[in-house]
């Protein structure tokens, strides 16, 4: 029997059909994936937004007859800082979603509209807010929150303008409000939020306190007696997602999120399974349209956060938190991070 040697022609000939083989096989396999993949992300963003729905509505059910929001759930006495930051800003975040519910759209509007007239209704000719809880804010923190919600909420009267106006006058020749991170945190996200450029000198003052104040392992803390008990991930968390949204100060939002890649437990959550620091985390790290890479490099740490939420969640809708019983600053911070996240897929 004679044997063909194969030629070089005929080697080639095979490892090419071959390698063209492969490809096809190799395309196939990638489209069923991606499709699973898509269809994977469509029922996450369903469930997502069914969870959003559920915290929704039992923080909707917290508003007080006046529009307020107390900060202790149940607690007879109205919050002006659980109103601003929880309530109203809470509800313009859930709001911005596209919900084909028409009367769950409607209920959110009627809502905010509420809370807007009940934070009117409080301030001071002059511009700010007085404490009215039984916590001790400052004056700052609450004119800030305040204006945060009404800001946030679309609401464009002279109040804003009269408010802001005095909020400049108390910034620190240092760039800080009250020498405090937290203070200096909300009052350069309200400037921002309202509008302010990055570069404008109010908000470019602050930020540079701000990179001054991060310690060298990329954490903020506050001094304030009444958050004397709250740790880095309180504050580190909104000085992130201020930050962010000026587009600048790369390297110190960089040292930060390594911080806080560092704090996230294996379940996803961050500190005590506590839904507050877990969803300020999670609005971090879906706030980085800015940063690409960034974005790129955290996306795992985003998706751990809201796997986190969706088990977690109880049947009335809130979550579990290091605040009880503040339901309310747990189930706000946690809507905060997964309408953030939905906005960012």
């Amino acid at each position: 029997m004679k044997m063909y040697k194969k030629t070089p022609w005929k080697r080639t000939k095979n490892i090419i059909i071959t390698l063209i083989i492969s490809i096809l096989l190799i395309g196939l396999f990638s489209l069923f994936d991606y499709q699973v993949f898509a269809k994977e992300l469509l029922m996450d963003k369903k469930i997502i937004e069914e969870a959003i729905e559920l915290g929704s509505n039992w923080l909707i059910k917290q508003q007080k007859s006046d529009g307020s929001w107390p900060i202790v759930t149940k607690d007879s006495n109205s919050s002006l800082v659980a109103t601003g930051l929880y309530g109203l800003s809470t509800i313009k975040k859930i709001f911005n979603l596209e919900w084909e519910n028409e009367d769950f759209s409607e209920i959110l509007q009627e809502k905010k509209l509420k809370a807007i007239h009940f934070l009117l209704s409080q301030q001071n000719p002059r511009g700010y807010w007085e404490p009215s809880s039984s916590i001790p804010w400052n004056r700052i923190e609450v004119t800030t929150t305040s204006l945060i919600g009404l800001v946030t909420s679309g609401y464009q009267g002279d109040e804003i303008e009269i408010g802001m106006n005095w909020l400049i006058t108390q910034q620190e020749k240092n760039g800080s409000w009250t020498d405090d991170c937290w203070d200096t945190i909300w009052a350069t996200y309200l400037f921002l939020e309202n509008g302010y450029s990055p570069d404008n000198p109010i908000v470019q003052k602050a930020c540079d306190w701000l990179i001054a104040d991060q310690k060298e392992k990329g954490y903020w803390k506050t001094n304030l007696s009444h958050l004397k008990g709250f740790r880095s991930l309180w504050t580190t968390q909104p000085a992130l997602f201020t930050l962010a949204k000026t587009g600048y100060y790369h390297n110190s939002i960089s040292k930060g999120l390594e911080y806080l890649k560092k704090k996230q437990n294996r379940s996803g959550s961050f500190g005590h399974w506590d839904a507050s620091k877990t969803g300020m985390a999670l609005y971090v790290f879906s706030s980085l349209d800015q940063y690409p890479a960034l974005m790129a490099e955290y996306q795992e740490c985003a998706d751990k956060a809201v796997k986190w939420f969706l088990r977690k969640q109880r049947s009335k809708g809130t979550w579990p938190g290091g605040f009880h019983p503040f339901d309310i600053v747990d189930t706000s911070f946690a809507l905060w991070g997964l309408t953030k996240y939905l906005s960012s897929q």
